[in-house]
C-alpha cells in the first residue's frame, strides 16, 4: 500500500510539473500573440503603405498589405496553439483532481 501511494505521489508531482510547464508556455504566447494583435492594430491605423520589418537585427522594406496578411496568419497559429494548450491544461487539472482523490484517505 506505501509503495502504491508513493507511486501515486511520483504521479501526482510529474502531472504537476507537466502542468506548470503548459502553463508557463501558454503565458509566452500569450505575450506573442499581445504584440502580434498591438502590431496589427498598429499598421491598420497607419496611412503609409510601405513599412519596415524587422528580419532577425535589419530593417526591411515591405508593403503594409503583406506584413498584415503575415502577422494575421501568425494570429491564426497562435490562435489554435492557446486553444491546444487550454485543452491541455483543463485535461492535467482533471488528472490532478482525480490523483489527489486517490492520495486522500478513505473514511
Amino acid at each position: 500500500m506505501v509503495k502504491q501511494n508513493e507511486e501515486v505521489m511520483i504521479q501526482y508531482q510529474q502531472t504537476q510539473q507537466q502542468l506548470q510547464t503548459i502553463m508557463m508556455q501558454k503565458e509566452q504566447y500569450r505575450m506573442q500573440l499581445s504584440e502580434i494583435e498591438k502590431a496589427l492594430e498598429d499598421l491598420k491605423k497607419t496611412k503609409s503603405e510601405e513599412i519596415f520589418k524587422v528580419s532577425g537585427t535589419i530593417l526591411i522594406k515591405s508593403d503594409k498589405k503583406t506584413v498584415i496578411g503575415n502577422l494575421e496568419e501568425q494570429k491564426e497559429t497562435f490562435d489554435v496553439r492557446m486553444k491546444t494548450y487550454d485543452k491541455q491544461e483543463n485535461m492535467l487539472r482533471d488528472k490532478l483532481m482525480g490523483i489527489q482523490k486517490k492520495l486522500m484517505p478513505q473514511a
